[in-house]
């Protein structure tokens, strides 16, 4: 990560002269990097720091209101391959998000087994970054939140292209990302896929139905994504063949390496001149051994 360090320690040098003061309006010689650290434009990919160093296991991107007046949305990944996505509040000095769980985590907070996460960002225009502040909050509305935040500043550009959207559905591993009746058992047995493997050369896939993801007539293709960043060779990979009326989407990771690992395939849908449409994320923690 040593290009998205030094890239992101540029970032910091430029803005940490900034403009004086935090002004609830930016004025017009404040430096290009520091466009977006106001409550009303913080759209866009944006990663934690620590002093001068960038930590991209932390980092977030939030997405523009579809309408004036309208919430945030962001998706916020908290280190460890998690990622969640929180809705945001904007108020007068801050955007105040909390997670919108869903699946089996969604039934875990509803039983209040688990906290819902909570971040507040704050614009710092004299430092030229969002001061983000991660806890939980309950079903009460009890919160729970540091009494200091963590540094967030623009993503810097790199060759690195990481991914931020939590996924939709589960990928299969070994054999069962190849044989949709192994899959089948797994889902029946364990009610979920099953998350080891053998590190080296990993088969990943998954099977839709053909009829759910489109008309016949559009291609189908996917992003694949190793540890949150594309692989090489990894985007608008076509998938497999429909049979059955299932399509297999299907790839063989080289994943040289034991412990947990994180396998994401983002499936797209291209018809006639259109621009490709994202059908879902599909992903799983896998421990490889």
């Amino acid at each position: 990560m040593d290009r998205v360090v030094l890239a992101s320690a540029l970032i910091l040098a430029a803005c940490s002269g900034g403009m004086p003061g935090a002004e609830p309006e930016p004025e017009p010689d404040v430096p290009e990097a520091c466009k977006n650290i106001h409550v009303d434009r913080l759209a866009g990919d944006w990663i934690a720091f620590a002093g001068k160093s960038a930590d991209p296991k932390t980092r977030m991107r939030i997405v523009e209101p579809s309408s004036v007046g309208g919430a945030y949305e962001a998706w916020f990944v908290g280190g460890f391959f998690t990622k969640r996505r929180l809705m945001g509040e904007k108020r007068e000095a801050d955007v105040r998000f909390t997670e919108v769980p869903s699946g089996k985590r969604a039934e875990r907070v509803k039983k209040g087994e688990e906290d819902r996460v909570r971040v507040y960002v704050k614009p710092r225009l004299s430092k030229c970054a969002l001061e983000v502040f991660v806890g939980s909050v309950d079903e009460d509305d009890k919160e729970k939140i540091p009494p200091r935040g963590t540094e967030f500043l623009v993503f810097p550009k790199s060759s690195a292209v990481f991914s931020f959207r939590p996924a939709d559905r589960e990928l299969f591993l070994a054999d069962a990302a190849k044989d949709k009746k192994v899959a089948d058992k797994q889902l029946e047995e364990l009610g979920h896929a099953k998350p080891d493997a053998e590190f080296g050369s990993v088969p990943v896939g998954l099977f839709t139905l053909a009829e759910a993801d489109g008309s016949a007539d559009c291609s189908y293709t996917m992003d694949l994504f190793f540890d949150d960043q594309l692989i090489d060779g990894g985007r608008d990979v076509a998938a497999g063949e429909v049979a059955d009326g299932h399509r297999h989407w299907f790839h063989e990771w080289q994943a040289p390496y034991s412990g947990n690992h994180h396998f994401e395939m983002h499936r797209y849908r291209k018809c006639g001149s259109e621009d490709r449409q994202l059908l879902d994320v599909a992903a799983i923690e896998a421990v490889l051994q």
